[in-house]
């Protein structure tokens, strides 16, 4: 009898090149996972090594399991037959609708790497089977002439349960002996079976090593589940994951393929059978890449404030019935009428809907500018319409390369009568396979076959979006609804322009006012204040003392008045150009509000050290004048000149004042009669129109019905004319009715614009708090998830340090080095404690502290930075001698901040000073001084580089002196910038509060 024989080959057509790509071939394994009852499917890619690893914590496989169905081809076992019994299914978990059902899905692996290692430890109820390991080459299967009998295949049942890396050579060792002998037989050619060999001796992994190592406790040895370790991996793994670098708004196909994998987009979803995870580690530092967490999709959120929703159901006659809801207009049970069918019933079968879209303009959002970005930015990668069949996302429905339903080719037709943009959407199609079983997946998972259910499916949404844009949205359309659309957006877009116009004038404003303190600091810190100071009293002197050479003393006495009072004018001149007038129509942060605040300080520290001694000088040089010259000076005249230059200095400043405001009000008087005259005449004109319209209405044989109706055609476009008038009226009259002002207690005038900015400036700190508040949050949040781990570590190193203080006891030479290790262990600990609460702060002892103990640290920590940026670390004698009580772990953090930031900034100075940091001390009063001589630090920041998130750094987080403040405040001390010490350009001082305060 003839029979088929199978080539090893049709595992390699079936699998590899069966499957669309790798990220495919992966969806295909987390389907499979799921499948398994797992509750976690997690990927960790190490690049450098080419080692892929998934692992899940499903139920697993046996030794007879993986024999009788991971190896066999087509396996039946997913369906009911009588000869292979079902699947095992998880005792405490809902039963799971099969994702796999053609029985070549494990095959994807070989899209993925050459070969690979399975490790499978199953539960059966509620039992711990043994482990089982299993080493394949994929290879093999690529090779001509072999048959599919021919290959071996190693599985293993490991001792107590842990699989040993020289099993792992046995294994692997087996395999190319088999090989070895069928190139014997010349069934494959010698270099082919090199080729294998030197691919099976490069597998280098211990996988039980790696599960101790890797996130999420996803282990064997306590738990069921099914590993892979994969490698070398296919080279195009690294281009699915990278994408195309050059654009980087869009995502990489394995990011469009993987994410998603449940529905976590939608409000009040369901809880995911499964969750996903894709780790891209691309150096050896163990810092990795979560490709497909959950922030980086649409979270339901995002999804909930975005400008329309759509949500229904669509029955088994494909007629559609649910909720729109557009700009936050609730339209409850509308209806969209398919007719393709010819209302019989659909093959597609019933289905249902959620889709929230997006305004493709920022200034026809509801949104704010920082909300809108980051969501666009979303739908940018991942915007499209996804397929889920109970809960499992359905490929390559989602990727927005996939226009499945032609919005976009639509959309290039006419984006105002289709409106939608494949882009600009994001939503889900909810079937399942027992509504919809005729819906059946290609074998390479492209798609739906296209029958006669999958174009019925297409069709009914392809209807639904073009009905939804005339219903809504379509600009020239009879829809019912779209004037709600119109005139939404229209007042959206006035809106935002009007805001733009506002935010331009007060940007000028404040970019003004910003840049006229910063003026004022450089001029300051440079000096050149001091010297235009110094240059009007030498001007002064000199013009004085040229009046020795008038002989009327008259003359004489009225030129040195002069003199005197243009000394005077030109610094009051000075004084006013360096008086920065008070903010007005814009908002301050609460750093630039400290920034005017160091300005008023610094102001009237300039106006009573600088401008009064320059006034005093002024009257010292007439009084030294008038005394060796001789001459009698009219104390009236010079009363009258004093008045004289402040009535004109108060007259000029409020003459400019009075100017802009009159001219402003003649603007607004003027734009205002204009707006009143446009409008009135449109109405004007609109009426005009509609009574030339009366001519063709023909009334012969009308019921009244008829007339009512036709009236109320012929009145909407006046009455729409006339409400959009008025609407603009009455905004215009609130606006200028909030032109007002009142008298105080102390009888100024406060206008309402004053108060307006105090409003802003709250709004603004409030902001600004809410974010620091939410990043603190989050700190506190990924402690408290490491706080179980942390807490065992904890122990570990505690114990650790014990046994080793042990030694220390006996051995002085390695006393220092225990001491450097235990102030690292609590330098730790003081950092997190600032984030967790006071009860789980770890034991601690006071002790007396040495400053050259200090130093020394300091030494240890920064030897190789410093080196390698040629900067001296010196301490003076008394830093050296001083001794203090406290505990390291609250004081060494500072000084390491210190110096870290002292280093970071002394680099990037290029001049070729010798680079210093310098640590000085007060024994008697306990002051530490922490000096440089690098890049100054300006006045305004004094106070400011103390504040949670103020830096200075790029890409700084602005968090290391504001917890060294914190740190040293709960030890008694605090620090702050003092004045530079001798040769140095910037020093943070370090004293006991009680001291401060004395």
């Amino acid at each position: 009898m003839a029979q088929f024989k199978t080539r090893a080959r049709a595992i390699d057509l079936l699998g590899r090149q069966q499957i669309a790509g790798i990220p495919t071939a992966i969806n295909e394994l987390f389907k499979n996972a799921h499948d398994a009852y797992a509750d976690h499917v997690e990927v960790d890619y190490f690049r450098k090594e080419q080692l892929f690893i998934l692992r899940d914590d499903g139920l697993g496989m046996t030794k007879d399991d993986f024999e009788k169905r991971w190896l066999v081809l087509a396996t039946e076992s997913k369906f009911a037959n009588h000869k292979t019994p079902p699947p095992p299914t998880a005792l405490n978990k809902a039963l799971r609708p099969i994702m796999g059902e053609k029985g070549i899905g494990r095959l994807a692996i070989a899209s993925i790497g050459k070969q690979v290692l399975i490790l499978s430890r199953a539960e059966r109820e509620g039992k711990l089977m043994p482990l089982i390991a299993a080493f394949i080459n994929w290879g093999v299967f690529e090779c001509p002439g072999i048959n599919l009998d021919q290959v071996f295949i190693p599985v293993i049942e490991p001792e107590n349960n842990f699989l040993t890396v020289e099993e792992i050579e046995n294994m692997k060792l087996l395999v190319i002996e088999h090989l070895q002998k069928i190139a014997d037989n010349n069934d494959i050619e010698y270099k082919d079976f090199i080729k294998l060999k030197d691919e099976i001796n490069s597998f280098n992994c211990d996988p039980f090593e790696l599960m101790d190592w890797l996130p999420n406790n996803l282990t064997l040895t306590e738990k069921s589940g099914t590993h892979f370790y994969i490698s070398p991996c296919d080279d195009n793994l690294n281009a699915n994951i990278d994408g195309d670098k050059e654009v980087r708004d869009e995502a990489s196909s394995l990011e469009k393929m993987l994410i998603g994998f449940t529905n976590t987009m939608t409000p009040d979803h369901p809880k995911p059978n499964i969750e996903t995870a894709f780790r891209d580690y691309r150096g050896d530092d163990g810092i990795y890449y979560d490709l497909i967490g959950e922030e980086s999709f649409i979270s339901p959120a995002e999804f909930k404030i975005m400008d329309h929703h759509f949500k229904g159901e669509f029955d088994e006659f494909g007629q559609f019935v649910g909720n729109v809801k557009v700009y936050d207009n609730d339209f409850d049970n509308h209806k969209i009428i398919w007719s393709g069918n010819n209302f019989r019933k659909t093959s597609c079968g019933k289905f249902s809907i959620e889709t929230a879209y997006l305004q493709g303009d920022l200034k026809q959002s509801l949104l704010e500018q920082g909300l809108y970005s980051p969501i666009r930015s979303k739908l940018d990668r991942y915007g499209g319409l996804y397929i889920y069949r109970d809960g499992i996302r359905i490929l390559p429905y989602g990727d927005n390369n996939f226009d499945f339903l032609d919005i976009e080719k639509n959309r290039s037709k006419s984006a105002s009568y289709y409106f939608f943009s494949y882009r600009r959407m994001i939503g889900i199609v909810d079937i399942s396979k027992a509504e919809n079983p005729e819906l059946i997946e290609k074998a390479g998972r492209e798609g739906f076959i296209e029958n006669k259910a999958y174009r019925q499916l297409r069709d009914i949404l392809k209807n639904f979006f073009v009905q939804l844009a005339n219903d809504f949205f379509r600009e020239k359309g009879n829809g019912d609804f779209t004037s709600t659309f119109l005139t939404i957006r229209k007042e959206r877009e006035k809106m935002y322009k009007a805001k733009e116009q506002r935010e331009k004038r007060a940007k000028e404003r404040k970019d003004k006012f910003l840049g006229e303190i910063n003026t004022f600091f450089e001029s300051v810190q440079s000096g050149d204040l001091q010297n235009s100071i110094d240059e009007i009293l030498h001007s002064t002197e000199k013009n004085m003392g040229s009046i020795a050479y008038i002989a009327d003393p008259d003359e004489a006495s009225q030129k040195l008045i002069d003199y005197e009072f243009e000394g005077r004018k030109k610094l009051t001149e000075l004084r006013v150009k360096n008086k920065v007038m008070a903010p007005r129509a814009f908002s301050l942060t609460r750093e630039q509000r400290r920034n005017w605040e160091s300005y008023l300080e610094e102001y009237s520290r300039i106006s009573n050290e600088y401008f009064n001694n320059a006034d005093k000088k002024i009257e010292e040089l007439l009084n030294k004048f008038q005394h060796e010259l001789n001459i009698e000076i009219s104390r009236r005249k010079r009363i009258e000149k004093h008045v004289d230059l402040i009535s004109e200095e108060a007259k000029d400043t409020t003459k400019k004042r009075f100017d802009e405001a009159r001219n402003i009000a003649e603007e607004i008087s003027f734009k205002v009669r204009r707006l009143t005259q446009e409008l009135m005449g449109d109405l004007e004109q609109k009426i005009r129109q509609t009574k030339i319209g009366l001519t063709d209405i023909k009334l012969a044989n009308t019921s009244d019905v008829d007339i009512y109706e036709e009236i109320k055609q012929i009145e909407m476009p006046i009455i729409e004319e006339k409400d959009y008038a008025n609407s603009i009226l009455e905004n215009i009259i609130h606006q200028l009715d909030n032109i007002y002002w009142e008298k105080d207690e102390s009888g100024r005038i406060v206008t309402n614009a004053q108060i307006t900015e105090a409003i802003e400036e709250e709004l603004e700190e409030a902001k600004e708090k809410m974010f620091a508040d939410i990043e603190l949050t989050q700190l506190g949040l990924a402690v408290n998830i490491v706080h179980h781990e942390f807490n065992s570590t904890v122990n570990s190193l505690r114990n650790g340090i014990r046994d080793l203080q042990r030694w220390a006891d006996v051995d002085n030479k390695i006393d220092s080095t225990y001491r450097n290790i235990r102030t690292n262990f609590e330098h730790l600990d003081t950092y997190l404690s600032l984030l967790t609460p006071l009860n789980r702060r770890l034991y601690r002892k006071e002790e007396n502290i040495k400053g050259e103990e200090i130093y020394l640290f300091l030494l240890d920590v920064f030897r190789g930075r410093i080196d390698r940026h040629n900067i001296n670390l010196k301490r003076t004698k008394a830093f050296s001698d001083i001794k203090f009580k406290g505990y390291r772990s609250q004081f060494y953090p500072v000084f390491v901040n210190l110096v870290d930031n002292a280093i970071h900034w002394l680099k990037q100075t290029t001049d070729d000073h010798e680079r210093i940091v310098r640590l000085h001390a007060d024994m008697n009063k306990n002051i530490f001084y922490v000096s440089n001589n690098g890049p100054e630090i300006t006045v305004a920041d004094y106070e400011n580089i103390f504040e949670f998130g103020q830096s200075k750094k790029n890409n700084g987080r602005g968090m290391g002196l504001y917890i060294s403040k914190e740190v040293l405040r709960s030890a008694g001390y605090t620090i702050y910038v003092g004045e530079p010490r001798k040769d140095m350009k910037v020093t943070f001082v370090i004293s006991p509060i009680n001291q401060d305060e004395k």
